[in-house]
């Protein structure tokens, strides 16, 4: 009897710990296909105004959140399994409980979370845009159509690229994206503030012999059409940008 009792609480404790193990383990943050089941809540109000772990600074007006593991600019879509309901957030925070959503009062809301089960998907980077814009895609998101109205954003995207562009037609070729030239790194440094946090990390400031200044590109190394919506996506910021070869 005495045996038993302490083998079941040796098996009990063996339990916990292999379950707190696998929550511990961090989630791809480029997988775009496995959907994560986990506990989706919202943040308190006494963290506005303070800097969140990736140093922005925390609004319950923003569609973000905080997780254990992804990364920090991943695009998170959202689903509330109750009522089919959607939001895309950006991981710009970190959370201290595995397998835990914290997410602004302001996307809780829209899908109409308290604290229960979400289901939690990673969405290409290159639909920031989207994220972006969510507010004007209620309806698609409401329906729980996200997928579906991302898909036929890919689908759309030209199979032929503006000429203006120059470069070479080769189905093999990767491409950047220049962003612009400017007087100094300082210079740059400032017009680059504003850049969607994915594509922070892409960033190369190069020197340029003929001007003096200094020339920003982007290394994406991306397809023709890839790289073309990029460009647009980019296009209100940098009117200037274009499409160049990678090196």
């Amino acid at each position: 009897m005495f045996y038993s009792k302490h083998l079941a609480i040796l098996l009990t404790l063996l339990s916990l710990f292999v379950s707190s193990a696998l929550f511990a383990q961090k989630i791809s943050s480029t997988d775009t296909v496995t959907v994560h089941s986990m506990r989706g809540t919202f943040y308190s109000n006494r963290f506005v105004g303070r800097k969140t772990s990736s140093g922005e600074i925390f609004s319950q007006n923003k569609y973000t959140a905080a997780h254990h593991s992804y990364k920090f600019g991943t695009l998170l879509l959202v689903t509330n399994p109750k009522n089919g309901k959607q939001v895309i957030v950006r991981v710009n925070d970190r959370c201290p409980k595995a397998n835990v959503l914290d997410m602004t009062s302001k996307a809780a809301k829209q899908i109409g979370i308290q604290a229960h089960t979400v289901h939690v998907q990673v969405i290409p980077s290159r639909h920031y845009h989207v994220w972006e814009k969510q507010h004007e895609l209620l309806d698609v998101l409401s329906q729980g159509r996200m997928l579906e109205y991302l898909k036929s954003l890919e689908a759309e995207v030209p199979k032929t690229i503006v000429h203006q562009d120059h470069f070479e037609d080769d189905e093999k070729a990767l491409y950047d994206l220049e962003l612009f030239s400017a007087a100094s790194r300082s210079v740059a440094k400032t017009r680059l503030k504003h850049l969607p946090f994915p594509y922070q990390d892409k960033v190369e400031i190069r020197d340029n012999n003929v001007s003096g200044g200094v020339t920003i590109v982007l290394q994406l190394s991306m397809t023709r059409n890839r790289i073309k919506k990029t460009k647009s996506e980019l296009l209100s910021m940098f009117p200037e940008s274009k499409i160049v070869i990678s090196k």
